[in-house]
């Protein structure tokens, strides 16, 4: 990626652009994150920021407004970021989905419903967890936290027919060493974006220029720091500014069409919406601290997460209220002990205060610590008060607006002017909140709730409550261009190429937080930035798009997995030279080009390696060791680096190597992501992996290969893929054989799972990404695993197996997690603090954040494995049947991952 810095005059890597494909103004949560997606493509990407990467009086002062209606918060700041990253700067990290009623068109809400529903957006929203820092990207706010968290759900919800359990999550940066610091998405910005991509600070947008017509974008005119007006040449721009600035920029676009673009109906600027958030009452004592663990906060492995509650849909419908949510607030005492712990870790101490503060409440700490370690809850904070907390939804309201000033910024442009209005309504919805949350809280023996003054004398919202920095609705979307400013997609309606992203495109606020919402949607509309990229080229290409690989080679291609990519494959259209060291299947309903040849990794050397790859395009590296010890290095690694080496050197387009999660070991924490520490690869330690020798060799050199790669591959395009458990229906039918002390001690395990029907279609994915240009020219790393649906274990499959065919080999005897650990200490003879393969996770959301979708799944597995059990109609497969009787191997053709030895 280039920078380049106008207030310094200066580059780093890249001199500025003149044009580009597609120009993203605003660098903030929306920005970066189109800007990351785009990374990598043919694109020719600019990425445009009126700040600069460290904060400014002059870039503070073109945030200024004309305030006409209620007053806002009073610091500019901590609305408005004008600095690389945007208003990830100062905003709070807390992150949730909307919820389905927030997109439905409600009667009694004028102007609401959105041209997408919640289930179109769900994909997006998982996506949005690799950007945003999160464990999960959706189903963890609802009931659905507690099988999440590992948790039984309490016993005393309130009536959900009245008030529903929410719960958000926070945004963690994973560069951070503070472990709950939110993702400030412009720290190491440049790092994570492509060579296609540009980065312009100090570039302040006045205007985007349309052509003649007024029916397409063609540049954007900006200033430098020094007031210098360039011009930057785009087919498409995406405004990413922010809920206020985006409306500025519209109405300012006026040299064309006086009312400025996309405004032919007077709509840009209108339905101004933020979010009113304030105090409503205090709970006068919790002795116990039932409420603070109840709806406090919680820790699910590194992630942190928040309780509380919100209004059901039945009773926004029957009481015709907004959307709105409440939770405790915690007004900390001066000597909270752990504030005092982390100025002091910080080196802010202040002396001898802290110390005082932190011996003082030693009790406290050492419970605190004591439910943070075990009962995995946020440490327990000495507070003044404890409050109740409630956000509201806004009413959509054309009268509540932005437009603009005439009053003038620096460069000569003129201010929006600030309209921003609030009803009735929403005061009715945040008191009757209050009074639900009283009730039952009274009705389960709670603590009770004393509201504020104001609301139980029904009179005006207090001033204290202002807008929280969720500026949305001015550029609102809709189908219809009589109602809205944008599509569904963004566009804004007759200026083909001018996109919106950010809350300024909501049609209606929910009572949420909107950062994770706006991530979703830019992912959304990154890929249909891609899509129509390689549907019709959308600018001069900086290089011609690659041909399409004709011939693919497929290592270990009698194995459980490459059995399914080479049918994949020929179903595709390609032509498959599949290798194995064994003898070809006599049969396979194979069609298209396929041509078997004999090969053994174990005896080859390093001059056949050129031979093999002759003549093909992409290769798919399945080949692995796994039974024998004493061929792994030879097989995983030299044959690995071999292999690249030779294809590196043929120019290939493409190359896939699956390697496996075993690479990891035994983890000293449950998420591993790909980032997560890895085995030693010079010498067994068996201490880092729980597992038989032969799976700890295993896992080593599968990781000594992977590294071979990276070293060995030069700027070939390539994925490393580490699949789970992978599994085909023989596999999952076969569990029924295990012996009843093995379903006893090991059915509560997570079984890690992955279909191969998926894993073979990562793996044609992420050829096809490497030559579609897609992949960034180095190596890319993915976890290949389905560790987060639902009921993941041995024993929810059994279950619905014993009830579907009353084979008693299915039974299921519940047994507690103790003797399972117990077995492993006897088996392996190590007290550590690692955990066990199946204790740990394996998050795929840098996967889902890539672009793949699992287009099978477990569920369908296991849907497809009872059908063949029961020896029922099976449900029609999507594509093909299996091309050959699958059997368990641990040979040197096929990738078998560590399996029940390893769990």
């Amino acid at each position: 990626m280039g920078v380049v810095d106008l207030h310094h005059s200066r580059s780093l890597g890249s001199s500025e652009p003149d044009e580009c494909d597609v120009c993203i103004v605003g660098s903030g949560p929306a920005g970066s994150t189109l800007a990351a997606e785009l990374s990598g493509t043919r694109l020719r990407v600019t990425l445009l920021e009126s700040g600069g990467f460290t904060r400014t009086a002059a870039a503070d002062a073109l945030d200024e407004i004309d305030n006409v209606g209620r007053p806002r918060a009073a610091s500019a700041w901590s609305v408005r970021n004008r600095i690389v990253g945007g208003s990830s700067h100062t905003w709070g990290g807390r992150c949730a989905p909307f919820d389905e009623i927030d997109f439905a068109q409600r009667p009694w809400t004028p102007h609401s419903g959105w041209p997408l529903s919640y289930p179109e957006l769900a994909p997006y929203m998982a996506r949005s967890a690799a950007h945003l820092g999160l464990g999960v990207g959706d189903g963890y706010c609802d009931q659905r936290f507690w099988r999440l968290a590992g948790r039984a759900p309490p016993a005393n919800d309130p009536d959900p027919s009245v008030l529903l359990p929410f719960f958000w999550q926070f945004s963690r940066d994973p560069d951070e060493s503070y472990p709950y610091e939110y993702m400030r998405f412009g720290r190491g910005l440049a790092q994570r974006l492509g060579d296609n991509v540009t980065l312009i600070a100090g570039a302040t947008v006045l205007r985007v220029e349309p052509t003649a017509s007024g029916g397409a974008v063609q540049a954007v005119l900006f200033a430098d720091p020094q007031g210098r007006l360039r011009r930057l040449h785009a087919s498409h721009v995406v405004l990413c500014a922010g809920g206020i600035e985006n409306v500025r920029i519209l109405l300012s676009s006026d040299t064309v069409t006086p009312n400025g673009l996309g405004n032919d109906r007077d709509l840009v600027g209108r339905f101004l919406m933020d979010h009113l958030r304030g105090v409503l009452g205090e709970i006068a004592e919790d002795p116990a601290g039932r409420l603070k663990k109840r709806f406090g906060r919680y820790n699910v492995g590194r992630n942190f997460f928040r309780a509380g509650l919100r209004l059901s849909p039945e009773v926004q419908r029957d009481e015709q209220l907004l959307n709105c949510a409440a939770w405790l607030g915690e007004a900390l005492s001066p000597d909270d002990p752990w504030a005092a712990m982390r100025r002091i870790a910080g080196g802010a101490g202040k002396w001898p205060q802290d110390a005082i503060a932190v011996v003082g409440n030693a009790g406290l700490v050492l419970g605190g610590a004591f439910d943070y370690f075990v009962h995995r809850n946020g440490v327990p904070r000495k507070l003044e008060a404890l409050e109740l907390v409630c956000m509201c939804e806004q009413l959509p309201d054309p009268d509540s607006r932005i437009t603009l000033s005439e009053r003038r910024n620096p460069f000569g442009v003129r201010l929006p002017r600030v309209d921003w209005r609030v009803h009735e309504l929403e005061t009715r919805t945040l008191v009757r909140t209050a009074e639900l949350v009283a009730a039952e809280f009274a009705r389960l023996g709670l603590p009770p709730v004393k509201l504020a003054d104001w609301a139980r004398e029904g009179a005006e919202l207090p001033s204290s409550f202002v807008d929280v920095a969720h500026p949305s609705g001015g550029t609102r979307m809709s189908e219809d261009p009589a109602c809205g400013v944008v599509d569904a997609n963004g566009q804004v309606h007759g200026v083909e190429g001018l996109y919106v992203a950010g809350s300024s495109v909501f049609p209606t606020v929910g009572h949420c937080n909107p950062t994770q919402t706006i991530v979703a949607l830019a992912i959304r509309l990154a890929d249909r930035l891609k899509r129509r990229s390689v549907q019709q080229p959308i600018a001069v290409r900086a290089k011609p798009a690659a041909p399409r690989p004709q011939r693919v080679l497929v290592t270990g291609a009698t194995g459980r997995i490459g059995r399914w990519v080479v049918a994949d494959l020929l179903e595709r259209g390609y032509r498959v030279c599949a290798v194995s060291s064994k003898s070809p299947p006599a049969a396979g309903p194979w069609g298209g080009e396929l041509e078997w040849r004999r090969f053994d990794f174990a005896t080859a050397g390093p001059a056949d390696y050129d031979a093999l790859v002759s003549g093909c395009d992409a290769v798919a590296h399945l080949a692995a060791e796994l039974g024998k010890k004493q061929l792994m290095w030879r097989v995983n690694v030299e044959a690995t680096r071999w292999l690249a080496q030779a294809a590196a050197r043929a120019g290939l387009g493409a190359f896939c190597y699956v390697s496996s999660i075993s690479v990891y070991g035994s983890g000293r924490r449950r998420a591993m992501d790909e980032d997560a520490p890895v085995l030693a690869t010079d010498r067994d330690v068996p201490s880092e992996y729980l597992a038989m020798d032969y799976v700890r060799a295993y896992g080593r050199t599968k990781l000594a290969g992977e590294r071979a790669l990276r070293k060995s591959g030069g700027r070939l395009p390539c994925v490393v893929l580490r699949p789970s458990v992978v599994v085909d229906l023989p596999q999952l039918i076969g569990i029924r054989d295990w012996s009843l002390a093995k379903r006893t001690l090991h059915a509560h395990r997570h079984a890690h799972h992955v279909y191969v029907r998926d894993v073979s279609a990562a793996i044609v994915w992420a050829l096809e990404r490497g030559w579609s240009g897609e992949a960034p020219g180095e190596i890319e790393t993915y976890n290949l695993a389905e560790d987060a649906i639902p009921d993941a274990t041995y024993a929810a499959f059994m279950r619905r197996a014993y009830a579907a065919s009353g084979d008693r080999r299915w039974r299921v005897l519940p047994a507690p997690g103790l003797g399972d650990w117990l077995v492993d200490l006897a088996r392996f003879r190590q007290l550590t603090l690692r955990r066990p393969l199946w204790r740990m996770r394996f998050p795929n959301t840098r996967l889902l954040a890539a672009g793949y979708r699992f287009g099978h799944g477990m569920a369908r597995a296991h849907d497809l494995a009872l059908a063949r059990l029961c020896e029922a109609p099976q449900p029609p497969p999507q594509t093909l049947a299996s091309p050959i009787p699958c059997r368990p191997q641990a040979s040197a053709v096929g990738l078998e991952p560590a399996q029940e030895t390893a769990l």
